[in-house]
């Protein structure tokens, strides 16, 4: 009888993992109701054996990545030169995952060159450090951007062409991550991805808001 009530248990623990949003909650409620399962298949005699081998493997395949996401979500301590810009622009990343993408982009600084061509397709996302870009589409210019804002991030999102040209003016600093890295990111850790578009969301959010208030709406 006991044996019985092992298996429901088991399977109803199987039944929230699949219901936890979190990974981590997934991981971990699914090594203990294939542990419960695992024990029951022992308990049952050596028919059930191969129920035991193959939740055991389970148990110890979610055991690793629970491990994993564990270390990954250790708090760490941010440098102070980047909390600022954690605080304001990226606080929707956990701090380890905030390390992460930045390690993943390179500094650069430059003067007066051309960013992003119009219609084309951008190679790298661009994040804004010190100085002022200009947006321009068909001669005109449609907005600037300061410090802390995105270049290229709709095209990114949407897999479009860039709809404007994107110019430094005089020395810029940014940050850039080149398309092949943040493709790495994307087919690696889709809940990472997921916080970066929401980021990007975001920006895009401050600019129409920001171009709305500059014409008066």
């Amino acid at each position: 009888m006991f044996t019985q009530y092992l298996v429901h248990f088991g399977y109803t623990l199987q039944l929230f993992a699949l219901l936890a949003r979190d990974v981590l909650w997934l991981r971990g409620i699914l090594v203990a109701g294939q542990s419960v399962l695992a024990m029951y298949a022992y308990l049952r005699g050596p028919q059930y054996l191969p129920y035991v081998f193959w939740n055991g493997l389970f148990v110890l395949i979610n055991c690793y990545w629970v491990a994993r996401l564990l270390r990954e979500r250790a708090a760490v301590e941010l440098p102070e030169d980047l909390r600022e810009t954690w605080e304001k622009h990226f606080a929707a990343l956990a701090p380890p995952e905030f390390l992460r993408l930045w390690r993943e982009g390179l500094r650069q600084r430059v003067r007066d060159v051309q960013i992003v061509r119009q219609n084309s397709q951008p190679d790298a996302l661009y994040f804004l450090l010190s100085g002022e870009a200009s947006v321009r589409a068909n001669g005109r210019e449609l907005a600037r951007l300061m410090p802390g804002h995105f270049i290229a991030e709709m095209s990114l999102l949407t897999g479009e062409q860039t709809t404007a040209d994107v110019y430094a003016l005089g020395e810029v600093e940014y940050m850039t991550w080149p398309s092949a890295r943040l493709a790495r990111l994307r087919t690696g850790n889709a809940m990472l991805w997921s916080k970066i578009q929401s980021v990007l969301g975001h920006d895009i959010v401050e600019k129409i808001k920001r171009s709305s208030a500059a014409q008066g709406v």
